[in-house]
């Protein structure tokens, strides 16, 4: 086609199958209106005039290219009698004069050549200005680490779970600022690791805290950033993304929701996501680059989804568990969420462990959403005429009363896995979990037993 570049993905579909069946009345007809909008009008004369001469054209075909000749100055004929003159010099029988078919012809032929070299081509006023020819969609990605004010956050930061951070320190934080240390023991700071959980829970958060424990760069990365709608662009920006990284080393790339990048390739149903996938493995291996002081973390709800060539060793070979926050971690939740809010004495930090402890299985989520539910509560009473007063713990138990833990239907699915698909092991910190959950007690049965 004469102008290959264009906004509307389906007419650059329908272009390489018109390409491929130029004779397609069919296609040109769904062809005219998209290029008469653009104002492509050389390429309504290249390809759909020779069509509109044919005896069965349709009118609105014939009409289009009429309207493409005045655009470029051509010949102002009526749509309807160039239709005629069309069809006479196509049809032998209607126009015995050979000689006046063979010249009506060479007219037509010499007036679509000018046309199509006209350097000076203007589309009607009444018409929109033709499309951009560069689209936005294909620019590739543009990578940078966050400021240091995003990546204040310390491990000391997140409440509670001093497994999880002691885990991070030894696996994470300890290679990055002793490397020679390391060194000497030929290990190297950098590698990938996998934050699986339930959703709600601080995958994110706890990714910062490691990048601010670390001094690294840290860049955060959704799945927008790397997917493209346009075949390569995916490819390609997966692999700016890790050249930026190795230029800011030493640097930490997160990857939230990695499932849907690094999704099981016998679950995919497009092809090219394949490619993606492979380029991924590339560039976690380092084929031809240096990724030492590089961490890729990811972050996923659902481990089982993950394409198992991800999980060898050299990729994502440390998996850690964040699961829902312990006692001791909602009770400082329910600190933060709770401060700078007026509260009433009975609220104090006994009251507080107390709720902590009768929030089991709750997410950092859902206790934000409890505190958040207590206070709008109250000042739904105080808009309808209550006097003012602070919020008491009666607010939040009546707030407790009416939550449930979201993670309950997460580690009912993840129960399921453990008990039928973890022969390898990958999912022994979920059992350990689920061995001191309350979430999850019976035991699922089928049929009639």
């Amino acid at each position: 086609m004469s102008q290959p570049q264009d906004h509307d993905p389906e007419l650059a579909l329908l272009e390489q199958a018109f390409e491929a069946s130029p004779g397609n009345l069919a296609l040109a007809q769904l062809l005219a209106p998209r290029w008469q909008r653009a104002g492509r009008w050389a390429s309504i004369l290249e390809w759909l005039a020779p069509l509109a001469r044919s005896a069965d054209a349709p009118a609105e075909l014939r009409a289009c290219v009429q309207q493409a000749r005045q655009a470029l100055g051509g010949h102002t004929g009526h749509p309807g009698n160039q239709g005629q003159s069309c069809d006479a010099a196509q049809n032998p029988a209607q126009n015995p004069d050979p000689k006046a078919s063979h010249e009506a012809h060479e007219s037509h032929e010499s007036h679509e050549t000018r046309a199509r070299t006209s350097a000076t081509s203007q589309a009607p006023a009444f018409l929109p200005e033709p499309l951009p020819q560069q689209d936005d969609l294909q620019a590739l990605s543009q990578f940078a680490p966050w400021t240091a004010e995003h990546s204040s956050v310390r491990l000391a930061d997140v409440g509670g779970m001093d497994a999880l951070k002691t885990s991070a320190r030894m696996r994470i934080v300890e290679p990055f600022a002793r490397p020679e240390l390391f060194r000497k023991y030929r290990q190297k700071a950098g590698g990938g690791m996998l934050l699986y959980g339930p959703p709600g829970c601080g995958k994110t958060y706890f990714a910062r805290a490691i990048a601010g424990e670390c001094g690294a760069a840290f860049f955060h990365v959704g799945i927008h950033d790397i997917l493209n709608m346009y075949v390569g662009n995916s490819e390609r920006n997966i692999h700016r993304l890790f050249e930026t990284a190795r230029a800011h080393r030493p640097a930490i790339v997160f990857i939230d929701e990695l499932d849907a990048l690094c999704k099981r390739r016998d679950q995919l149903r497009h092809s090219a996501m394949a490619t993606t996938v492979n380029t991924f493995l590339a560039e976690l291996d380092g084929l031809g680059a240096d990724n030492e002081q590089l961490l890729v973390l990811g972050a996923t709800n659902v481990p089982w989804d993950i394409d198992p060539a991800f999980k060898r060793p050299g990729r994502f070979d440390q998996r850690l568990f964040v699961p829902p926050p312990d006692a001791a971690a909602r009770a400082a939740i329910l600190q933060l969420w709770l401060a700078q809010r007026p509260l009433a004495t009975d609220v104090n930090d006994t009251a507080i462990e107390a709720l902590a402890a009768d929030t089991p299985d709750f997410s950092g989520a859902d206790l934000k959403a409890l505190v958040e539910d207590a206070v709008s509560a109250l000042l739904q009473g105080v808009l309808q005429g209550e006097s003012e007063r602070p919020v008491c713990l009666a607010d939040l138990q009546m707030s407790r009363r009416r939550m449930k833990a979201s993670t309950t239907e997460w580690l009912a699915m993840a129960k399921n896995y453990v008990e039928y698909a973890n022969e390898g092991g990958d999912y022994a910190d979920i059992a350990s979990y689920l061995e001191s959950s309350a979430a999850v007690t019976s035991k699922k049965r089928f049929g009639f037993l």
